[in-house]
């Protein structure tokens, strides 16, 4: 039997790094006129876990905002050597478990509906993950590689459309 090896392309990393290109690039569609008034927004939060003996580090020079495009960014985040080796992990919340939430103990990422005062889709999300989980999105080391089309769904109740 012939024994099968692994190429760095198929790395977990690698398979994350082709993927975040390619929703960098993505023209996401925008609903114009949906015939809803509530929109909500979430934020699928991805960090890349150093394995031993690796540390992880920011690059300041290369990965900071000052650095240059997010393409650029995002090139030179998995051109790190601790990043390629690294692990992928994913950022899921449990919502808390109250009487009368329609919500209550959902699995779910973090986000959820639009404000008044928040300037867009991506304002909602980067508020509502620092009002859930305290995690600031707009820190030099969170790099926001893009959104998916705008989708009109309705709640479990199947009443009230949402844009997400």
């Amino acid at each position: 039997m012939k024994s099968q090896q692994s190429s760095p392309s198929d790395s977990p990393s690698a398979q994350l790094r082709q993927t975040l290109r390619e929703l960098n690039n993505y023209r996401f569609s925008h609903l114009k006129d949906p015939g809803c008034k509530k929109r909500a927004s979430v934020a699928l939060i991805i960090r890349v876990r150093p394995t031993f003996p690796d540390r992880a580090s920011f690059d300041a020079e290369k990965c900071s905002r000052k650095a240059g495009t997010d393409d650029s960014r995002l090139e030179s985040f998995f051109d790190q050597g601790w990043v390629q080796r690294g692990e992928p992990e994913v950022l899921f919340i449990k919502r808390a478990a109250r009487k009368g939430d329609r919500w209550t103990s959902h699995i779910a990422f973090p986000g959820g509906g639009r404000d008044p005062g928040d300037e867009d889709d991506a304002a909602t999300s980067v508020r509502e993950t620092m009002e859930e989980i305290g995690l600031d999105l707009e820190t030099d080391n969170c790099l926001c590689v893009g959104n998916l089309s705008e989708r009109v769904v309705t709640t479990w109740l199947g009443k009230t459309p949402y844009v997400i």
